[in-house]
């Protein structure tokens, strides 16, 4: 295989990476995973958060909005959670999402924000 042709394959194979590593999209929710994505809050979440208020750890409302442009850095987070305030709340003991459930809460986290009136929305 000539150089040329070796440097177009690698060129275009690093070329896809980039491009699969830039492309985040958020499912579809239905009623079946807001309520799915709402019992993952209730598990995981409600003991120190609450939406609008800081309670044992800082509004959910605050939390998510910091995100608002970037939805993958939630969705990482979500993955991997590690205390941002350490010097005010104490240590999160909850367990890694799944892609799947870390996806499912950005998106519903997001829904969210821009419906206050959502009847699936915490206290």
């Amino acid at each position: 295989m000539k150089a040329n042709s070796r440097f177009l394959i690698f060129f275009a194979f690093l070329s896809s990476l980039i491009f699969a590593a830039g492309t985040f999209t958020l499912p579809v929710l239905t009623e079946t995973s807001r309520s799915k994505a709402a019992a993952i809050y209730d598990r995981d979440c409600y003991a120190c958060h609450r939406w609008t208020r800081d309670f044992a750890g800082p509004s959910m409302l605050g939390n998510v909005s910091r995100y608002k442009e970037n939805p993958k850095a939630l969705f990482n987070y979500l993955k991997d959670p590690k205390p941002i305030h350490p010097d005010k709340y104490r240590p999160m003991e909850i367990e890694k999402l799944s892609d799947g459930d870390a996806s499912l809460m950005v998106a519903w986290l997001f829904a969210l924000l821009e419906d206050s009136t959502a009847k699936d929305r915490p206290r």
